[in-house]
């Protein structure tokens, strides 16, 4: 079933980078949200810059490159990637920095252990919110689990 979320034209689906080091969990969010948006996965943000075509709608982002890159937080990277609404995606119980990335422009936060429905209803969150809302939204914490 595809979800219409009118941010694209009729018959499209939204774009979601997954952006995370690990390539098991890489795979696994591709694999979650290949069926209902149009989803790339890549291993760094110079893979995703280097690749990119269409600009994103979401990008699900692993909390490891807050850590990394701390330069680089959620509104500089939505900057970079046309506005798209970012998610970051955590360890069990989130984090600080994690927290702080709410702070400084992230839309919301994912809690692993991951699942299907918890990753396509957050996703789905921040999609309908930027419709209607007209612009970013700002997300409470969703915390699946």
């Amino acid at each position: 079933m595809q979800i219409e979320t009118g941010l694209q034209a009729a018959g499209e689906q939204p774009i979601v980078f997954v952006i995370e080091h690990e390539q098991v969990v890489r795979s696994a969010l591709h694999f979650i949200l290949r069926d209902r948006y149009r989803a790339f996965a890549f291993a760094s943000f110079d893979e995703a810059l280097a690749a990119v075509t269409d600009t994103p709608n979401v990008v699900l982002l692993a909390r490891s490159f807050l850590q990394d890159e701390r330069d680089v937080l959620p509104a500089a990277l939505a900057g970079r990637f046309g506005g798209a609404a970012i998610l970051v995606v955590v360890d069990s119980g989130g984090d600080a920095l994690a927290r702080l990335s709410i702070e400084h422009g992230a839309h919301g936060i994912i809690s692993k252990p991951i699942s299907f429905d918890t990753v396509c209803d957050a996703v789905d969150r921040v999609l309908g919110a930027s419709i209607a809302l007209g612009a970013a939204p700002r997300l409470v914490r969703m915390s699946f689990g």
